[in-house]
């Protein structure tokens, strides 16, 4: 007979004892609780599917239901505008360089930088010696002829003398007199007038140099006429006219004022494919300068009727836009959600196209953390 080796008898003895521990009392209490455990986590498994599928992710056997919260805010019609915001400069339409009608050398100048002038007044003059010495020549030989003529006229009203003598003498009076004519149109163009009232802006000519005809010399600004004019993209040509609404903004002033177009361009640029619009500055504006830059907010749309709300409420997944409402179902709140179709967004407010109706109740804080047909609590009270 073979002896059992003593391993075989030890490996023997544990398993008996394994045995008899999985069907004593002890081990019958081990396997009900692990099996419990199974079942309250497929428990919770369920509930957690049934929550999906109604809505109510927050909902336990036997625990209050756990709303979240939300706020809510109510639409009705209102004024919504649009702005394009677009760069401009102040202009002056009464900021002229008034330049010399002839050459000539600069003889005196009568203004200073800053001076108020008047239209006509005289602001410089050219030397016109040569031409006031021909004047002076012109002059005396006009007395002569004058004294010739008178006396050719008398005889030949007496029927004395040839006519030939006497049509010579009044061609020669008549011709002088248009000669001096012309000098003295000739000297008037050595003069610099205003022609308009102002302020003197500035001087570039100087008294012993050279003037240029034709070249400015002496700018006059009128401050009390400016406008500003800014070029708008060809797109917006059809939604901006006359009459409308401009947000005009002075960066370096810190300045804001409202305006109004008061002429747009029917004229597209074909170099950058714009077109001019212009606003007039009230007289009452203090501070501004031609040339100054200016930020124009213009009105291109207005919608009275709108349906407006705040632009981060309207949630996207691919082509779809959607947003949630809050509507009263058996004494409680439930969220709806709404596709939606936008327009136009201003600022951190959008138009909603379709989709809502006035008077529904658009959920504005909380709407990311909710579903479809979920309850919420509605921070504010009760429907």
């Amino acid at each position: 007979m073979k002896k059992i080796p003593a391993i075989t008898i030890i490996l023997l003895g544990f398993i008996f004892l394994a045995l008899f521990t999985a069907c004593g009392p002890q081990g019958r209490e081990a396997r009900l609780s692990g099996l419990e455990k199974q079942r309250d986590a497929l428990n919770e498994k369920i509930v957690r599917l049934k929550a999906e599928m109604t809505g109510s992710p927050n909902v336990r056997p036997g625990v209050p239901e756990q709303l979240a919260t939300v706020r809510i805010d109510q639409v009705s019609p209102t004024v919504f505008r649009h702005f394009v915001t677009v760069q401009g400069t102040v202009e002056s339409d009464n900021n002229i360089l008034v330049p010399p009608l002839s050459p000539g050398l600069v003889k005196k100048i009568h203004v200073d930088v800053g001076d108020r002038v008047s239209a006509g007044q005289l602001l410089a003059e050219l030397d016109a010696s040569v031409l006031e010495s021909s004047i002076a020549e012109l002059e005396h030989s006009m007395e002569l002829a004058a004294t010739v003529y008178e006396r050719r006229q008398r005889l030949w009203d007496k029927k004395i003398g040839s006519e030939i003598e006497y049509l010579q003498a009044k061609n020669n009076k008549e011709g002088l007199e248009k000669r001096l004519k012309t000098l003295q149109e000739q000297v008037k163009l050595t003069r610099i007038t205003a022609p308009i009232s102002g302020q003197i802006d500035d001087i570039r000519i100087r008294e012993g140099e050279m003037a240029p005809a034709g070249v400015g010399a002496i700018r006059i600004v009128e401050l009390g006429k400016l406008k500003i004019t800014a070029a708008l993209a060809e797109n917006h040509i059809s939604r901006v006219k006359r009459g409308d609404g401009v947000k005009v903004r002075i960066p370096v002033l810190n300045k804001d004022f409202d305006g109004t177009i008061n002429a747009v361009s029917q004229v597209i640029n074909p170099k950058n494919r714009t077109f001019q619009i212009e606003i007039k500055v009230s007289a009452g504006e203090q501070g501004l300068k031609p040339n100054m830059l200016a930020v124009l907010a213009v009105n291109d749309y207005t919608n009275p009727l709108a349906l407006v709300v705040p632009q981060n409420v309207v949630q996207e997944t691919g082509a779809e836009q959607f947003l949630f409402v809050a509507s009263p179902q058996d004494g409680r709140w439930i969220a709806r959600k709404r596709i939606v179709h936008t327009g136009e967004s201003y600022g951190d407010r959008i138009e909603i196209a379709s989709g809502l109706e006035a008077g529904e109740r658009v959920i504005t804080f909380g709407f990311q953390k909710i579903a479809d047909n979920q309850p919420v609590s509605v921070d504010g009270g009760r429907p």
